[in-house]
């Protein structure tokens, strides 16, 4: 029989063992890099969407939230989405929309009607047990969007009032005109303090509420984001028992706010609304510095401008975001 030969592959020297290693680490390198870049390829930033409600103002506050998203890095979409509350939260729900401005008391009062909640802390407390599950509420500003009730200078003087509580001096049977229909709630709640006013009616707008007041023939309701209340002819009647947003309102025994620490009307705070999962920590952290920043006189004042055609609402957000280095 021939022998069988056995050949002994030549032999590999540990300095070439060590090059072969090195070689399949950089190649298995070289393709985890470019795995990386065809995933990120194929998975571009997530373009968010903002929304708003309805009006000069809302929009405005939407458009800063969106700076400032965009000024953190953000890929935000242009343009607004616009619509009702509902409308908005089936919107985050959807994926559709990611981040909103609302203000708390309206919002709320869609979410639970139920609620009895009026100073600016326990809305927000109720607002943040009410929204649905994946949806979140920033930190609120100080920016108000509430109803106050404005009588002529001539009858608050008459009638020694200056403050809400003191309503019941005022003649009986004046009736209330606004500009928007206030919530069954509002109305309800003067009642309770002991306003005597006739019946709702609403008329076309802020002018001819600050007409039909200044004459003596009614008593007005008008937004805090409206001019008419620095109107010297006119007298708001301040609600002295609305809690600032530092302030805690005094619990009873059960937890819930004491409803004679409550104000008549209820908090109305400008907050961010957004879907849980579209922003991270650090887009989060920029839109809570605009509560920091934002007041009613600042937004009252763009909505003014734009709204008499002086400036375009590009205009007034850039000027606000640079004034206060957001």
């Amino acid at each position: 029989m021939d022998a069988v030969i056995a050949h002994r592959a030549p032999a590999v020297s540990p300095r070439r063992w060590a090059r072969i290693v090195a070689l399949m680490v950089s190649l298995l390198a070289v393709s985890a890099v470019a795995a990386g870049c065809s995933s990120s390829a194929s998975e571009p930033d997530r373009t968010l969407v903002v929304g708003t409600g309805p009006g000069t103002a809302p929009a405005i506050a939407a458009d800063i939230y969106a700076e400032v998203l965009r000024h953190e890095g953000a890929t935000v979409r242009s343009g607004l989405v616009t619509g009702s509350y509902r409308q908005l939260l089936d919107g985050v729900d959807g994926g559709t929309v990611d981040l909103f401005g609302a203000f708390s008391g309206s919002l709320l009062s869609a979410l639970a009607p139920g609620s009895t909640a009026t100073s600016t802390d326990a809305v927000y407390d109720d607002l943040n047990r009410a929204l649905p599950q994946g949806v979140s509420v920033g930190d609120p500003t100080t920016v108000v969007d509430q109803l106050q009730v404005v009588v002529a200078g001539s009858t608050a003087s008459a009638a020694g009032v200056d403050e809400l509580s003191e309503c019941s001096r005022l003649p009986a049977g004046l009736p209330v005109v606004s500009d928007r229909t206030p919530d069954e709630g509002t109305l309800a709640a003067l009642a309770t303090v002991g306003c005597r006013f006739g019946p709702f009616r609403k008329v076309a707008d802020v002018a001819a509420v600050t007409a039909e007041v200044t004459s003596g023939r009614a008593v007005g309701l008008v937004s805090t984001l409206s001019t008419a209340g620095n109107d010297a002819a006119l007298t708001v009647l301040a609600d002295k028992k609305q809690v600032s947003a530092d302030a805690r309102a005094a619990p009873t025994a059960t937890g819930a706010p004491d409803p004679s620490d409550q104000p008549a009307i209820r908090a109305q705070n400008l907050v961010p609304v957004f879907a849980t999962a579209a922003l991270d920590r650090d887009l989060i952290k920029a839109v809570n510095k605009v509560a920091g920043e934002l007041t009613t006189a600042d937004l009252a004042a763009m909505a003014q401008k734009v709204s008499t055609g002086e400036s375009s609402a590009s205009s007034v957000v850039t000027d606000w975001l640079s004034e206060h280095n957001l």
